[in-house]
């Protein structure tokens, strides 16, 4: 299940791509594809130590994007880049949010308030 979201440079608006996005609750920061992070002329900012789904700790670049989600504006949230081409919501982004699962109906919604 995918949901829509917007991603720009955080130092450049004008430079925005419409992307896929999938919800990562075991993820504690959100990363976009390299591909993306590339097109936007995004520059690293800093490194962060990540361990991933196999145990195996990789230090990464962190690069900050603006990030629209659910009708939420984030102006400087700090990601990583992956090889995917969809951006991956981790609990950074998620946190903000109520999320309500529809299994049946393999549907799902994002709200900044109780549902």
């Amino acid at each position: 299940m995918f949901l829509k979201v917007l991603v720009h440079s955080s130092g450049h608006p004008d430079i925005t791509r419409n992307i896929r996005a999938k919800l990562d609750t075991g993820a504690d920061v959100s990363a976009i594809p390299a591909s993306l992070a590339k097109e936007l002329g995004l520059r690293p900012e800093s490194q962060l130590l990540v361990e991933g789904y196999d145990l195996n700790l990789v230090t990464l670049h962190t690069y900050y994007i603006a990030l629209v989600v659910a009708q939420v504006r984030f102006r400087r949230l700090e990601v990583i880049t992956f090889p995917e081409e969809y951006v991956l919501l981790g609990r950074d982004a998620l946190n903000h949010f109520y999320a309500r699962m529809n299994g049946p109906a393999l549907t799902f919604d994002l709200s900044t308030s109780p549902l």
